[in-house]
């Protein structure tokens, strides 16, 4: 999937949900520099498409989200996303709790354990085609699934 597409989807998701932002009181981080982890991801996966600036320059610029995800490194953020995706909260909150128990720096690896870009992918897919069936998302978003299912 194509970071742009991708970033457009997410843009349209809920900005603050449950699970994500008791993860962030509760590792300090609400209004911090992002005013939402949508706002955080949504700008990370358009910038892939870029060189980049400063210290995230790239010599060639990254269109898999699949790789964005990977590289991502943020738990509040992984958490969020799989929770807007609507990866199922149980299953978000297990991986909320073992990635906050431990070291800042092995708390993405942990999310990631837990929820895979495949479960994402499959979990937002599934809730886009949802929308599409009860008539609540726009054609242009419909036309982004094709496209997905076409790769």
């Amino acid at each position: 999937m194509d970071v742009i597409d991708f970033a457009k989807l997410i843009g349209r998701l809920p900005p603050h949900l449950p699970i994500s932002d008791a993860m962030e009181a509760a590792e300090g981080l609400q209004g911090g520099r992002w005013p939402s982890q949508r706002k955080h991801l949504t700008t990370w996966f358009r910038s892939q498409a870029t060189l980049g600036h400063g210290a995230y320059t790239r010599q060639t610029p990254n269109r898999s989200a699949k790789l964005t995800y990977n590289r991502f490194q943020c738990a509040e953020g992984l958490i969020w996303l799989a929770e807007a995706a609507g990866v199922p909260a149980s299953l978000v909150q297990q991986a909320a709790t073992a990635a906050s128990s431990a070291p800042h720096r092995s708390q993405c690896r942990i999310v990631r354990e837990y929820i895979p870009w495949d479960m994402v992918y499959q979990a937002l897919t599934e809730k886009v085609e949802s929308s599409q069936k009860s008539g609540t998302i726009c054609r242009k978003l419909s036309a982004m699934v094709s496209r997905w299912r076409g790769r």
